[in-house]
């Protein structure tokens, strides 16, 4: 099985050339949904956290506030490397799972769907990677078009995930998300057929 690492940035597109890979019936693990999982329902992640920030991140019916979780560590470095060491290796575990119950099924291909792929390192987990990218300029622009946040709420945003230029230089497959949907959906198509017949010649 071939592991794609899909990421991006906030505002690049990267849910939209997930869709299509979607369409191409192609599974997308997705690393946030995985997260989300966890401060719902997952006790032992759940204990951890509140043992490392405290009960008020709780809400009433026992599943972590991921606002109030997001306020405590936004600013605060050390807080959020804390958080990572707690959720990052059970994300791993869990995907890996995941990916080994599809393997089993005589899956050939899967997508890693996360945002922060290189600052958490898990590009190790995956075969190739690709990276959807957009100007800083347009970046900004469709974050502000999209949601309630200023500027400096999105440069913020933006600094915590680290620059697109430098994912892109890292990147296998580099997708230009800053042209129209039709120009962006032919790129997909070319990264497809190429990696179809790497898989081909690799069988």
């Amino acid at each position: 099985m071939l592991t794609i690492g899909l990421t991006g940035g906030i505002g690049s597109g990267k849910s939209t050339v997930a869709l299509w890979l979607k369409k191409q019936g192609v599974p997308v693990l997705d690393a946030d949904k995985t997260v989300h999982r966890l401060l719902q329902s997952d006790l032992l992640t759940i204990s951890k956290l509140v043992h490392e920030f405290g009960p008020e991140i709780l809400e009433e019916n026992g599943q972590i506030n991921r606002s109030k979780l997001g306020k405590r560590v936004f600013n605060d470095e050390d807080a959020r490397k804390r958080l990572e060491s707690i959720v990052h290796p059970r994300v791993v575990e869990l995907m890996n799972d995941e990916r080994a119950a599809l393997r089993d099924t005589g899956t050939k291909f899967c997508v890693w769907d996360v945002p922060l792929l290189f600052e958490t390192g898990l590009e190790r987990f995956v075969d190739e990677v690709w990276v959807v990218w957009v100007p800083r300029d347009l970046q900004i622009l469709r974050v502000l078009a999209r949601d309630k946040l200023s500027r400096c709420e999105v440069e913020a945003r933006m600094a915590a995930q680290g620059s697109l230029d430098q994912k892109r230089k890292r990147a296998n497959v580099v997708i230009d998300n800053s042209g129209s949907e039709v120009e962006t959906e032919r790129q997909l198509e070319k990264a497809w057929k190429e990696l179809l017949l790497k898989q081909r010649f690799s069988d």
